[in-house]
This record gives C-alpha cells, sequence and structure tokens, in this order.
C-alpha cells in the first residue's frame, strides 16, 4: 500500500465557486503527497472543463449517474491505494496545514484514525453574496471526544487498511452517512483527537432564514425522525465506551445538554438549530438514555 493520502470529494450540483474553493484547498496544502478524487454524483454543471482547466495529475474525477452521496464515497474508496484516507465536501475547506496536522500523530505515534478541530460557520445566502453570521470550533468536549457527534468526515483522517473491517459507508441511510461511519471506524481504531483548527465547515442559510444542508432540513420538518435517528445513533456510540469513557461523559452531559440550548437560542432566528437540540436534550433526559446507561453499567 503506497504511504500517501486519497482524498475524497464527492459533488452534486455543485456551485463553481464554492467547488474551487474546496480544490484550491487542497492544492494549497503543505503536505503534497495526495491524490485528489472528485466523484460528480450526476447533476449540473458539467464538470469537465473544470477540471481540465486546474490541469494537476493529481486529481482523479468521474462522473456517475445520480445516487446519493455515500455511493459517490464508496466509489472514490475503491479507486484509491493510499494508506491514508481524507475528505472534503465541495462547499468546505481546509487551512493549508490541514493534512500535514492530521498525518503528524498517524507516522510519529502510529495512530490510526485521527480528529482535528474545525470550524463550523454559518453563512447568510444574499443574491450573490455570502455573509458569514457566526462561528464556533465545531467540537463539544466528552460529546465529541466520546461518542464522536460533532465530528464530520471533512476533518477525519484514518487509515485505508480499517475500511478492511468497518465496511465502507452504508448507501442506504438517508442521514448522518458520516456519523455512522466514524462510529465503525472506531470500533476497530480509538480516534485520536488533535485540538488544531484546520479546517472550515460552512452551514449555509436561505434569505428566509432556513438551513440548506439535508441533516437540518430534516431536523426541521420531521422531527420525530430527527429524534429517532439521534437515539440510533447515541445508542451505538455508548456502546462503544470505554469505563474512563463513561466518567468523563456523565461529567460532561448535563453541562453540555444546557450549552446546547443555549446556543440553540443564540441561533434562533435559524431554524433547525433548535430542533437538532430539542432531539438532543429530548433523549438524553428521557427514559431511553437511563436504560442504556443502566445496561451498560450491567455489561462493565
Amino acid at each position: 500500500m503506497v504511504d500517501t493520502v486519497d482524498v475524497i470529494l464527492p459533488t452534486f450540483n455543485p456551485n463553481l465557486t464554492l467547488l474551487e474553493r474546496a480544490v484550491d484547498s487542497i492544492l494549497s496544502q503543505s503536505f503534497s503527497d495526495w491524490t485528489l478524487y472528485i466523484v460528480q454524483d450526476g447533476g449540473e454543471p458539467s464538470l469537465s472543463d473544470f477540471i481540465q482547466r486546474i490541469n494537476d495529475r493529481r486529481i482523479v474525477f468521474h462522473c456517475l449517474p445520480h445516487a446519493g452521496k455515500a455511493v459517490a464515497l464508496n466509489f472514490a474508496l475503491r479507486q484509491g491505494t493510499g494508506k491514508y484516507i481524507a475528505y472534503l465536501d465541495d462547499d468546505d475547506l481546509w487551512y493549508p496545514n490541514h493534512l500535514e496536522v492530521a498525518l503528524g500523530p498517524m507516522k510519529d505515534e502510529g495512530v490510526r484514525f485521527v480528529h482535528t478541530d474545525a470550524y463550523e460557520i454559518f453563512v447568510q445566502k444574499e443574491r450573490e453574496r455570502h455573509l458569514e453570521i457566526s462561528r464556533n470550533i465545531l467540537h463539544r468536549g466528552g460529546l465529541s471526544d466520546v461518542l464522536l457527534w460533532y465530528v464530520s468526515h471533512i476533518n477525519t483522517v484514518h487509515e485505508r487498511i480499517l475500511l478492511e473491517k468497518a465496511g465502507y459507508y452504508d448507501e442506504t441511510r438517508k442521514v448522518f452517512i458520516d456519523w455512522d461511519m466514524l462510529l465503525r471506524l472506531s470500533r476497530h481504531a480509538k480516534p485520536y483527537h488533535v485540538q488544531i483548527v484546520t479546517c472550515e465547515h460552512f452551514i449555509y442559510v436561505t434569505e428566509e432564514n432556513k438551513q440548506t444542508n439535508t441533516i437540518s432540513k430534516i431536523h426541521a420538518t420531521d422531527p420525530d425522525y430527527s429524534k429517532r435517528m439521534h437515539e440510533e445513533m447515541f445508542k451505538r456510540a455508548l456502546e462503544l465506551l470505554s469505563p474512563d469513557d463513561f466518567v468523563r461523559l456523565v461529567w460532561e452531559l448535563f453541562s453540555k445538554t444546557n450549552q446546547l440550548a443555549d446556543h440553540a437560542v443564540s441561533q434562533k432566528s435559524i431554524q433547525g438549530s433548535s430542533s437538532t437540540a430539542s432531539a438532543v436534550q429530548q433523549f438524553l433526559k428521557g427514559r431511553s438514555f437511563l436504560k442504556l446507561c443502566k445496561q451498560w453499567l450491567r455489561k462493565n
């Protein structure tokens, strides 16, 4: 297996300006031994001219019939041979040190699965302009380090060989495609948190104050489904805890629910934020969470 990084970038109906920004952030990496796999999951516009204009031999482009993000991710994963795998979405960006920072502990300490910090940036779409509303570090302490909640695949790097045990992306899932994969990876390699911000994840908001990403739409339009999906993922995450992880999480958990509520209030003008916090609070305060804690304690 070649000791390089395969960068996976799926895209569907991309904004070419944002896609170019994402690709430029990869081209600007201080660690340059990578191959970028851009997989267009159908849609428009054609990216052939865009790829030819960049003209970098490290970029491999494929265009598939539209079948969903997980299918595009899996197709790209099967094309590469690099030892390490990193991900970027078509409207996000990396800082120039992202790969160098993430690969540091992997090469020096034998770590197999890393996540750095990222900024979550809310951006208001006004005609052709994007105005930043707020930015926060996309990390929630133990909820992120232990449960991998609020960890995106754009700020993770892992060894390719882990896929042999974890499997590929679940092509049947509607939401939490990334979180599902991260939890399966964590069964085979303990996640290692590097507390350095190396990328930016954008949440785009329309002039009507509605978030445009898929998960936020579901939170806003179908809160019951959102609650069920959160419960499923938290249950799976809690099953992976060590005793030390469990103790840390209990100490942090209820203080974090208050922070989530405060965050929801601060973002109350943005539809979807409050329903996300509400779904999580209902789970953490409900019988499902307490029952799961008792089951965990009996097992350990």
